[in-house]
This record gives C-alpha cells, structure tokens and sequence, in this order.
C-alpha cells in the first residue's frame, strides 16, 4: 500500500511539473514579472498616483506639474519620431507624457501618467 501511494503521488508531482513547463512555454514569464523589454532605449515610467509609492513625490508626479512643464514634455515628444514610435508601441497617448528626460546611458525615460 506505502509504494501504490508512493507511485500515485510521484505521478502527480510529475504531471504538474510536465504541465507547469508547457505553462511557461506558452506564457512569457519575463515579461509578465519585469515588463515588456522593446529594445528601444526608452524607459516609460508611470507617475499616476495610484501608481507609485506612497510619500514618493517630487518633481515628476502631477501635483508637481505646471501647464508649461507639460506643454514642453509634449514638445519635445512631438520633435522627436523615436520617441513617438516608442509610445506608440508600449500605447500610451501623447497627452498623457508629463515629463521627458535623458538617461545616464543615453536612452530617453518617459514619465506618464
């Protein structure tokens, strides 16, 4: 009776590992944990208060934002076709970018809301 047991549950944990792995297949579990990677060079970063931490703040979050700091963000989006493409691909509206900055790298962060 102890190996009929034994044998039963070794066959389950074998099926939920087969079935786990097909899962995997399937799903792309790097971008389900880190996001989509677009190979762009460009970050976009949501600054929606539901969105980020509590007490985080600062210069990038809307109660921040004043119309002329929004209207340059959305400037120079509209000045540069690589950032249009990349907000294009990742289906964020122009209206929504608050503010644009150049990373340390050279890629371009995207901060919306």
């Amino acid at each position: 009776m102890k190996s009929f047991s034994t044998a039963v549950l070794s066959g389950l944990l074998m099926s939920s590992v087969l079935g786990a792995s097909a899962l995997a297949d399937q799903a792309d579990v790097a971008a389900i944990l880190f996001g989509r990677n677009y190979n762009d060079g460009v970050t976009a970063v949501s600054v929606w208060p539901g969105h980020r931490e509590g007490g985080m703040g600062g210069p990038f979050s809307p109660e921040f934002q004043t119309p002329a700091r929004l209207q340059a963000a959305q400037a120079e989006v509209e000045r540069d076709a690589s950032l249009q493409e990349a907000l294009a691909r990742r289906h964020i509206a122009r209206h929504n970018v608050v503010w644009v900055q150049t990373a340390a790298n050279g890629g371009r962060i995207i901060y919306y809301r």
